[in-house]
């Protein structure tokens, strides 16, 4: 776990990715964390706030979801100079796909491709 918290730290200090625990006000205990990078690539999301969501499975709800990301969303374009934001969402994932759509995310037909190839799919991206 320490090596994981060195890395974190590495990655903040050097402006690569932030990663911020999300506490619940109601509870003051840690539900989930979120994880935004800028990527720069030879794809469509490039330029792109690369948005990562993981929360309990309590918390996967439309509304906390909506809750949670409007707290970051305005405030990512200016912290990582992105010119939008992406996260993924499968489709099973019919909670966080519904809060994605109310907060004018759009479910993209490009395919993230990875630093060895692999194309990823199921992204949704929020143009300003």
């Amino acid at each position: 776990m320490q090596q994981a918290i060195d890395y974190w730290l590495f990655e903040y200090n050097r402006q690569g990715f932030v990663r911020w625990t999300i506490i619940s006000k109601e509870t003051h205990e840690a539900i989930g964390t979120i994880e935004l990078f800028h990527r720069d690539a030879a794809d469509y999301f490039t330029d792109c706030g690369l948005l990562r969501l993981d929360i309990r499975s309590d918390y996967e709800m439309s509304d906390k979801i909506i809750k949670i990301l409007s707290l970051i969303i305005a405030p990512a374009y200016r912290l990582f100079h992105c010119s939008k934001i992406a996260t993924k969402a499968i489709p099973a994932a019919m909670e966080r796909i519904q809060a994605l759509k109310n907060l004018g995310f759009e479910l993209s037909a490009e395919k993230l491709v990875g630093h060895d190839g692999t194309k990823y799919d199921s992204y949704f991206v929020l143009n300003p």
